[in-house]
């Protein structure tokens, strides 16, 4: 989940975007409750091949959704936030397009956030992020897709990335990802604009700066001491959100979903070919692949989530034609409820206990009483390469906060 790359990334896009192409911010207030939404109706499988799903819900208003569960809304009262919201509207017309070309991902996400208790502010965050490129690739180590997240961040969140497979790269198992973060550091730090700013910088670094400016949070922006990036990553965050909420004050026109843009994801078997899936599906190869770029290769690997994002339309030929094929049901249309799974409520304890390696390349903990500390190394690391957690780490050591260095010797047994 690391941002640090977001300034460099969205200087990119602003050159290929003009005034898009910066990062954007996330907003906040000091209520930190969500707005109750209305739930989203379920779109079940279809027995039978049958027309794409006319039901309404939040993805026929997106935006007023967005705006309806938003928790920060100063969008008058900082000079910062007014100003990148004016940068990413220099050119309306351009800001449109890039919402148009986002929008049943943007509709997909603001669902699954919905249906966590997420405000609508970080339906915005992939935009900021990576401008809902799923696909947005990474060198050896960078973040990647349209969270940007890192290869570690992902591996704690049970992420999948492997040389068959890379779950950043899937809008579906990233988004699941994502939101056990967001949760997670919103029961740390209760203030949704501390949650941005720790996504961007990491939790320990706004605990740090809390620690010495405890009082930082009356402004829209907390003038805590923070990189400049992390500020900027807030006050755009918010932008976003503010030109959605007030469209005409920036002269924009939000662009209306039509019957493609609603998503569904579909399970399919293990070994299942992309370009038969395509088929079956009746769209082309090339886009079911462009809303999956976490397949690597030509099938569905056995070690991946096998679930596929489509058109709703297309969910359901491709749910359809499986059965048919199978003689039962081996395909499921996965709905928004289904999609962000009951372990998005799961509460997780105040100092998170790192999961279990999920990617059976090495299932067993080292079995050493003592570990010295190398450089670039963590806690966190070294509480989850021991399968212990950080809490304990720290009372074996007598440690009262989560500052080591190396050549330190710890014990990780008690």
């Amino acid at each position: 989940m690391s941002m640090r790359r977001t300034g460099i990334r969205l200087g990119l896009t602003l050159a290929v975007c003009a005034a898009l192409a910066a990062c954007a911010t996330q907003p906040q207030k000091p209520t930190f409750a969500p707005a109750v939404i209305t739930p989203i109706p379920v779109v079940p499988a279809p027995p039978v091949a049958t027309a794409p799903s006319t039901t309404k819900s939040s993805s026929d208003q997106p935006w007023a959704g967005i705006v309806a569960s938003d928790v920060m809304q100063d969008c008058a009262n900082s000079p910062l936030i007014r100003a990148n919201a004016a940068m990413y509207t220099r050119s309306p017309a351009r800001f449109e397009q890039l919402l148009k070309q986002s929008l049943p991902l943007i509709i997909y996400v603001h669902e699954q956030l919905q249906q966590a208790g997420i405000p609508g502010e970080f339906s915005m965050l992939p935009m900021l992020e990576s401008s809902y490129n799923p696909a947005e690739p990474s060198r050896h180590g960078d973040p990647a897709g349209m969270w940007q997240m890192m290869p570690r961040t992902a591996h704690l969140h049970g992420v999948k990335v492997n040389r068959h497979y890379d779950g950043r790269l899937d809008p579906v198992a990233s988004t699941k990802a994502a939101i056990k973060m967001l949760k997670s550091l919103q029961r740390r730090f209760g203030d949704w604009r501390l949650v941005d700013m720790a996504y961007n910088a990491g939790p320990y670094a706004i605990m740090g700066a809390l620690r010495d400016r405890p009082d930082a949070t009356d402004k829209p922006i907390p003038d805590l001491p923070v990189s400049h990036a992390t500020r900027t990553h807030l006050a755009r965050l918010m932008a976003l959100s503010c030109i959605i909420r007030q469209p005409r004050r920036f002269h924009v026109e939000l662009p209306k979903p039509t019957a493609g843009d609603e998503l569904a994801a579909v399970t399919v078997p293990a070994g299942t070919r992309l370009k038969a899936a395509a088929g079956m599906a009746e769209i082309s190869e090339a886009k079911l692949r462009k809303l999956n770029p976490g397949y690597r290769g030509t099938r569905v690997p056995d070690d991946s989530p096998r679930t596929l994002l489509l058109p709703t339309g297309a969910a359901e030929s491709l749910t359809t034609a499986l059965v048919v094929d199978s003689s039962e049901s081996v395909a499921q249309v996965n709905t928004p409820e289904a999609n962000s799974g009951p372990s998005n409520n799961l509460p997780l304890p105040a100092e998170p206990t790192p999961p279990a390696q999920t990617d059976g390349s090495a299932s067993a903990a080292p079995r050493a009483r003592h570990h010295r500390v190398r450089d670039g190394e963590t806690l966190w690391s070294i509480a989850h390469r021991y399968h212990v957690s950080v809490r304990d780490l720290k009372r074996w050591n007598d440690l009262r906060d989560s500052d080591i260095h190396p050549g330190e010797e710890l014990r990780v047994r008690g």
